[in-house]
Order: C-alpha cells, then structure tokens, then sequence
C-alpha cells in the first residue's frame, strides 16, 4: 500500500527468538540487533501505536520516524537498535559490554 517508505523487512516466523529473549532479560539490560528490530520492539512491550509511527516515518516513531525497520533506537528502554550490516551489532554490542565493565555495571544481555 506505500504506507511503509524504503525497505521493510518484516518478522514473519522470527517472533520466537525476541518473545524469548524478552523472557530472560531482567531490568536494566541492553539488548541490540540485527535489522528486523521492530519485532523486538513489540515483544518487549513497547507502545504499538510508536513503533508503527516510526515505520511510517512519523515523528512519533521512536526514532522520531527516521529508523524505518532497520534502525529504531531508544536510551530510555535500553534498546541500542537494530543494524543492517551483516554483524555490525556484533562489535557494537561488544563495545556496549566494555564499557558497562568499564563503568563497574554488572547486569548484561545479548
């Protein structure tokens, strides 16, 4: 319908690996991804209403309607996006773990 600008990759028969990963998380740890990071979005919860702004690319989106299906991003929720390069949250994630050691912050999550 044109609703969704770019690309959107969906998460058709991906739902068990982020509803999972929602039920080993405890408060207070970060999560990044791979692109598809909508579905780990709406699996933790978060307002339906912002994540469908954000990939209609409306200002109320998360990502202020920037992040499509590839990039959604929140601080707030510990949420440290989705990325589209093929194993670039590997090292991005990495980086996240040093400095959470660095900082003396001992609750982490993949």
């Amino acid at each position: 319908m044109g609703a969704i600008g770019g690309f959107c990759h969906l998460y058709i028969g991906r739902k068990r690996s982020s509803v999972g990963m929602q039920m080993a998380l405890k408060k207070g740890d970060q999560v990044i991804t791979g692109y598809r990071d909508h579905g780990h979005m709406l699996a933790a919860a978060w307002r339906a209403k912002g994540v469908m702004a954000e990939l209609t690319g409306r200002h109320g989106g998360y990502s202020k309607g920037k992040a499509a299906s590839m990039h959604m991003f929140s601080k707030a929720e510990n949420f440290y996006g989705g990325h589209g390069i093929v194993g670039a949250q590997v090292s991005l994630g990495t980086g996240l773990a040093f400095a959470n050691r660095y900082r003396g912050v001992t609750t982490l999550s993949a």
